[in-house]
């Protein structure tokens, strides 16, 4: 967890180096269009560690280093690392595939972010945990207070809102939310059955 953090902070520190040029989001993005038709599929990969900005970076890795660790200790450091790639390439895939099919501008609109693999951390983390405790922000008419609330609230409630943000167009590739979610919960899934 920690080598992904560093990579991807170190990534990002050379995209601020290069002025977040356009270029690199061309070349490391992935973009629906050209992985549907087979060109860019390094793309799938490397766009896994480009950021847009600050916010972007920080979100994803703060969900890494909340749920990672213990996702990584149940499945060990090599298979967590292989796994993570994984999730994010299904991630990437769903979102390539969804978006080619509805056509229209998110066809051509490059893909970055780890959130895809991350998402896979999520849906086994859910299987794993399910009732551990999350401290979570919740906001009310008054004031806004933190609260424990058990994984599976927390990790469901994310899940759901990606599914009802995925119904339009967007800057947000919630669609590989969805397939990076799908690919960790189904893994865990079956890494668990297979221990007993």
């Amino acid at each position: 967890m920690w080598i992904l953090i560093a990579l991807n902070v170190l990534v990002f520190y050379w995209e601020f180096t290069e002025g977040f040029n356009d270029n690199i989001f061309l070349v490391y993005g992935e973009t629906p269009a050209l992985i549907m038709q087979g060109e860019q599929l390094s793309s799938v990969l490397t766009s896994m560690f480009i950021h847009v900005d600050i916010w972007h970076i920080f979100g994803n890795m703060l969900f890494l280093f909340i749920f990672g660790d213990n996702v990584e200790d149940r499945f060990g450091h090599v298979k967590f690392l292989i796994l993570y790639l994984i999730f994010g390439v299904v991630g990437g895939l769903t979102h390539s595939a969804i978006a080619v099919m509805l056509g229209g501008i998110d066809q051509y609109i490059p893909a970055v972010g780890a959130s895809g693999a991350i998402a896979g951390v999520l849906g086994a983390y859910l299987i794993f945990f399910p009732n551990a405790r999350i401290v979570s922000i919740i906001p009310s008419f008054v004031f806004v207070r933190l609260a424990r609330v058990p994984a599976f609230i927390f990790i469901g409630f994310w899940f759901i809102l990606q599914i009802l943000y995925s119904g339009g167009s967007t800057s947000v590739a919630y669609m590989a939310h969805v397939g990076g979610f799908m690919a960790g919960f189904v893994v865990a899934v079956m890494f668990k059955a297979s221990q007993r």
